[in-house]
């Protein structure tokens, strides 16, 4: 996902590199839905803090209403198809802190955000930076004056950044303070904190232990998935992922139902975005930023937090296409493989988000409905990305 932001996402970054080189260069249930099924349908043993998602076919895709692209999130949802999937194990929430802790305590295990960064990447970085300040600089002598704050603005946030090479780190959503010279570029709003990871969540000066039961964020799909080794699970495919979160809801563009605000418009379903984008978050849902897990209700299947507070990591590889594709309809289906996606010489680290964040609203992308879907870059975690787990259902 930065998508709403990045909601991902990081659209068009393909790794650290990518983003900073683009920094720097850029300078209710209807009657017409199917039943719920609860927990209780599996006859298998529970797995503790998990829930039974029925298999089945339904309809999977982009919400309606989004196919004229204005959502971020929804552009590459289409076409509508049926998808099949068996019944499976999912978490009842994202995984959080404490539990990421745990894993971390026992296996000694460092996120991709807490490791050097490598030497061929800061190198490139400062090759970049070099290039961009000659063009900023050109771009000064000829700028109008209410242009100048903004270009000597980021000449000097490029300085900074270019300097700031010793971790890899995490991309931090920070809002802009002057006006926007763009609505859409996104380093508006979103800044590379080399000593931000999942144990200081918005960089230096938050802690990951005053939010132990919030999701963890700052992963990437890579620490994501050994988490789900260690735990005895794996992440979701994005066909289960989008079965889970309808909650046996046809076609609905909320995971609760047809209304946004079923109990009142005071009474909101899921941590998203209120207010100006991307300058104000007035947190009319109770939260600037994550929200503990369980914070909102559940949808039918007793899932907490399938839209909003942070977009999930899925396994299946992006492609913006991969709904045209015949995979995208045999059973339980797995998205492109590696060789569709790759072309020769070129890494392949971009993976499906789910769900969207606390960084979602319809001025940016409707990431909090059922149907969205963003690349989210295996090589830049930020503070509104996380994951939750599944295990199979066995007899």
């Amino acid at each position: 996902m930065i998508s709403t932001t990045q909601c991902q996402s990081l659209i068009g970054l393909t790794c650290h590199l990518v983003f900073l080189s683009m920094v720097l260069l850029s300078g209710c249930s209807s009657d017409e839905s199917e039943p719920a099924n609860p927990p209780t349908a599996s006859p298998h043993a529970q797995p503790p803090g998990m829930v039974f998602v029925p298999g089945g076919s339904y309809q999977m895709g982009g919400d309606a209403g989004e196919m004229g692209g204005n959502s971020h999130s929804h552009r590459t949802s289409y076409p509508i198809h049926e998808a099949y999937v068996d019944g499976f194990w999912m978490d009842q929430t994202e995984v959080t802190n404490r539990a990421f802790a745990e894993f971390v305590k026992a296996t000694g295990y460092k996120t991709f955000a807490e490791r050097p960064l490598p030497e061929r990447d800061a190198e490139a970085l400062r090759a970049a930076a070099k290039f961009s300040l000659i063009q900023l600089e050109r771009d000064l002598a000829f700028c109008g004056p209410d242009e100048k704050p903004e270009i000597l603005a980021k000449i000097d946030r490029i300085k900074r950044t270019s300097e700031m090479t010793q971790r890899a780190g995490a991309i931090i959503f920070s809002p802009p303070e002057g006006a926007l010279y763009s609505e859409t570029d996104i380093n508006q709003w979103w800044r590379l904190e080399p000593e931000a990871n999942w144990r200081t969540p918005d960089g230096p000066g938050s802690s990951w232990r005053h939010r132990l039961d919030h999701p963890v964020v700052n992963v990437t799909y890579e620490d994501a998935a050994a988490y789900a080794q260690w735990a005895g699970k794996r992440l979701p495919t994005e066909a289960e992922w989008e079965r889970a979160a309808r909650g046996g809801l046809e076609r609905q563009p909320y995971a609760w139902g047809s209304d946004m605000f079923p109990n009142g418009e005071k009474t909101w379903m899921a941590n998203i975005w209120q207010g100006e984008w991307p300058k104000k978050n007035t947190a009319e849902d109770g939260y600037e930023t994550t929200a503990p897990v369980k914070t909102y209700p559940p949808n039918d299947y007793g899932l907490y937090d399938m839209a909003g507070n942070v977009w999930e990591i899925v396994a299946d590889y992006y492609h913006p296409q991969a709904y045209a594709m015949a995979s995208a309809t045999q059973p339980n289906p797995t998205g492109p493989g590696y060789r569709v996606i790759g072309a020769p010489g070129q890494r392949v680290s971009h993976r499906v988000a789910r769900g969207g964040s606390f960084l979602c609203s319809d001025a940016w992308c409707k990431g909090y409905q059922p149907g969205s879907r963003q690349p989210f870059d295996s090589e830049s975690p930020s503070n509104h990305t996380g994951f939750r787990c599944v295990k199979d259902a066995k007899p």
